[in-house]
């Protein structure tokens, strides 16, 4: 994103935007203990061993959110690895620390538990690190599945899960009062952008391997209490909000072009089609330090996210294809062609506005608006744009931004 300080007669500076640091995922932790065929070995008492073996998944009854949401990781899930699912949110949901089951092949066990993580942004206490016991007796096998997590007081875990409830229903209930879903969606996505920090304290301890702790930043308590989170942070933030309006929205895992780690960011649906939101790069940072919220990545479609992203494809997506609920498409501020006719148009609809954000049909009528409107300068024939301003483009959003210089 380049930015340009312009006044009346001439370019006075000429700078960059420097956008978040790459953010990762919390990376697992994978440990086995194979135990012995000799009771006398296994290091339990006959409580412990008896509460193994008594657990059945295929028992477990749970209503859980994902049973009527599309693109649910449970829903890629095969039959076996289902009942596991459902047996570790019924156990969750009592906030069990660890989980016991019998005769389960590792790799339904790993899938399941990571699902539950994916589509429960609400289970913020577990991490996707985890320690395995496992042990035979003949044809009998049992595992014991402890995550990494954030405490094992189970009555803190408590504590903790109901004041981000409580966040969460007031921001969504504030949400609501603003009408329309898009609406709704629009206030989550400023609420998060407006009160988080990148956490680059959490990104250095993904760097350095420190899998010994809950990575809070990569949690929506982070996002949401905390006020500082990894992407995963803020895109398991916005998941949790939009269930709570009864939203359906998923994670997407991936890569940006400008990021050396990994990346994740979300899709929802509205009105029957399917968008994508990336809001932690909705968040950026000039090099002057000045915080700034952009609509780049909000609601977007497959074509304006390839330019940047690249998805992993470890699940089914669907087609994003709809343009109606792009933040530039839905404000009558995209233009597949440059005219100055239709920027004026858009500036006189805001009369009292400091700032002009437009988004364009290709690089290619970016720069022919850049290049009208900064370098001949006839911006300063808009009402309301005088003396100096600056303006910035994204070329990957194909996005001009006009402010006055004193904003």
């Amino acid at each position: 994103m380049n930015r340009k300080w312009i006044p009346a007669v001439v370019v006075l500076v000429t700078g960059a935007v420097l956008l978040t640091a790459a953010c990762s995922l919390n990376w697992l932790m994978e440990e086995e203990s194979s135990l012995s065929n000799n009771p006398i070995d296994w290091g339990w008492n006959s409580s412990q061993e008896s509460r193994s073996v008594s657990s059945h998944p295929e028992s477990a009854v749970v209503t859980d959110i994902s049973e009527t949401k599309e693109y649910t990781v449970k829903n890629t899930l095969t039959g076996q690895q289902v009942k596991y699912y459902n047996y570790l949110v019924a156990q969750i949901e009592e906030y069990e620390t660890v989980f016991h089951f019998d005769n389960a092949g590792k790799e339904d066990l790993k899938a399941a538990y990571f699902a539950v993580l994916d589509d429960h942004p609400e289970y913020f206490w577990l991490g996707k690190g985890y320690v395995y016991h496992s042990s035979t007796i003949g044809d009998f096998s049992s595992i014991t599945l402890t995550p990494t997590i954030l405490t094992k007081d189970r009555d803190e875990l408590r504590r903790l899960s109901e004041e981000l409830q409580q966040l969460t229903k007031q921001i969504v209930q504030d949400a609501k009062s603003k009408g329309s879903v898009y609406e709704q969606v629009k206030y989550f996505h400023d609420y998060i952008v407006d009160n988080t920090d990148y956490d680059t304290a959490a990104l250095d301890l993904i760097r350095d391997e420190d899998y010994d702790e809950i990575v809070v930043g990569g949690t929506a308590y982070g996002c949401l209490m905390k006020h500082t989170a990894l992407c995963s942070g803020y895109a398991a933030a916005f998941q949790l909000l939009c269930h709570e309006a009864g939203v359906d929205c998923y994670l997407v895992n991936g890569t940006r072009a400008t990021e050396s780690g990994t990346h994740q960011w979300n899709f929802l649906k509205l009105d029957g089609d399917y968008y994508y939101m990336d809001v932690t790069w909705d968040d950026p940072v000039r090099e002057d330090g000045v915080r700034v919220r952009t609509y780049e990545y909000f609601l977007i479609s497959d074509e304006d996210l390839a330019r940047t992203h690249t998805i992993d494809h470890d699940r089914p997506l669907p087609d994003c294809t709809a343009v109606r609920y792009n933040y530039y498409v839905y404000n009558d501020l995209y233009f597949e062609e440059y005219d100055f006719r239709y920027i004026q148009d858009a500036a006189e609809k805001d009369p009292d506005g400091t700032e002009l954000t437009m988004k364009f049909g290709s690089p290619e009528q970016l720069e022919l608006a850049e290049n009208d409107l900064m370098e001949n300068q006839r911006i300063f024939e808009i009402d309301g744009f005088s003396g100096g301003v600056s303006y910035s483009t994204s070329t990957s959003g194909c996005i001009l931004t006009i402010r006055n210089r004193n904003e």
